[in-house]
């Protein structure tokens, strides 16, 4: 009994001291943003968070979002899920063996998948218990593309796989994995180059580009041709989509805006330099960000440039007040537009460079920042209760309605009736 108690003891001790030693390591490390600094630009933290890693060997390489959830991955293959309105962790896993590469995970309404080496894993988005794994018919050359029942898998050598969700998980079930994989695969489409960038998936169709400078949308279903669009020069940023709208960036500094059924071009945005990013699509704007250090804010229906902003790049959020960027050095940038006069001004420099991990918020209207070593933040205007959901407005919170207890019940009128 007594070698128990102590070695119990022990753990405890040992988990203890290992907890201040990090909280020492994050106070002598990182700077959080004092709340004098917030308050002078009407903003608030509205939770701090830390994801599970050890910061010895450890750093963090990507910030995920979906509408509920924050995810943290590491360079060794760490995964934690953090609940994106109270930072609360709903689980952390290891999905492959340390230090096996991955590609940043995408998610949908219930499952989470992510690319780890050779491998293809799947766990539930709400508790992290794995659901399958599944070997990989070739080496993929980015992360894949998920609908609610198909993910689609791109290739180095050109192809694009597609496997039917529902079958890889009764496979696995049977203990028919890896060997009967192959019943689970719906189709593949080859090109002759590399697949460089994520298909994208919607409304069944799957859209990807080859460099072959080649733009293909197929069935999602059966792989039939739905319109192929031969491209000036090559895709350089994975393709993205709002509403009808498909927007692709090429290497020949233009932004081309095609209708996503039919693969016509809309409108054409001629930059002064590269684009080597996807567009940020919030609202009805459309924000993009040359390699010339510009941040240009279009018309998402037009193409026509509503206003430009030199010494930014990217947008991590749209508040109430804010376009919220970044500059080179490391800065959040607090940019204050006025589309009627066409222009916009940079209202604050955050120094926040210890949170040198960032999401491109496309989702809501919050601000996710993280450090290598961790830590988690998530800023908000003052006054926002509840969060602004763009482009899902079906997934926002339903807000409680308040009565006043006190107000006087409406007197009915009387009629003379009984």
């Amino acid at each position: 009994m007594f070698p128990r108690v102590r070695l119990c003891s022990l753990i405890v001790i040992a988990l203890v001291c290992s907890a201040g030693s990090a909280e020492a390591q994050i106070g002598d490390r990182v700077s959080v943003p004092p709340r004098k600094l917030l308050d002078r630009y009407n903003l608030e933290q509205l939770w701090l968070s830390h994801a599970v890693i050890d910061s010895s060997r450890d750093r963090v390489t990507n910030l995920v979002l979906d509408e509920e959830t924050v995810y943290v991955q590491t360079k060794n293959g760490f995964i934690s899920a953090l609940d994106s309105r109270s930072g609360a962790q709903r689980w952390a896993q290891l999905l492959a063996r340390l230090d096996t590469p991955q590609f940043p995970l995408i998610s949908n309404s219930d499952t989470v998948l992510v690319n780890a080496g050779m491998s293809m894993f799947a766990v539930d988005k709400w508790s992290g218990s794995e659901l399958w794994h599944i070997n990989l018919p070739e080496q993929v050359s980015t992360s894949p593309a998920m609908d609610e029942e198909r993910v689609f898998l791109a290739t180095g050598s050109g192809s694009v796989y597609a496997f039917d969700l529902a079958k890889v998980l009764e496979l696995y079930r049977q203990h028919k994995l890896p060997e009967w994989g192959f019943q689970a695969r719906l189709w593949r489409h080859r090109t002759s180059k590399a697949i460089r960038y994520s298909p994208l998936s919607y409304d069944g169709q799957i859209t990807f580009a080859s460099e072959t400078k080649t733009i293909y949308s197929v069935n999602a279903a059966d792989d039939s041709l739905v319109f192929q669009m031969e491209t000036p020069d090559a895709v350089t940023a994975p393709i993205v989509r709002s509403e009808d709208k498909l927007f692709v960036a090429t290497g020949d500094q233009r932004l081309y805006c095609l209708n996503a059924q039919r693969g016509t071009t809309l409108w054409i945005f001629i930059a002064r330099a590269n684009i080597p990013d996807s567009p940020n699509l919030i609202n009805n704007r459309c924000y993009v960000s040359p390699n010339d250090g510009s941040l240009h804010c279009l018309n998402k229906e037009t193409g026509v440039l509503l206003w430009e902003q030199f010494g930014a790049r990217g947008v991590l959020a749209e508040t109430e007040n804010y376009v919220v960027s970044q500059d080179k050095l490391g800065n959040v940038l607090l940019i204050s537009p006025q589309e009627e006069q066409q222009t916009a001004q940079i209202i604050a420099r955050l120094p926040l460079r210890d949170f040198s991990i960032r999401a491109e918020n496309e989702l809501t209207d919050r601000i996710y920042l993280a450090t290598p070593s961790g830590m988690v933040i998530c800023l908000k205007e003052k006054g926002i209760s509840y969060p602004k959901f763009f482009k899902n407005p079906d997934k926002r919170p339903l807000e409680p309605i308040f009565t006043d207890d006190n107000a006087a019940a409406p007197v009915e009128e009387n009629t003379g009736a009984f």
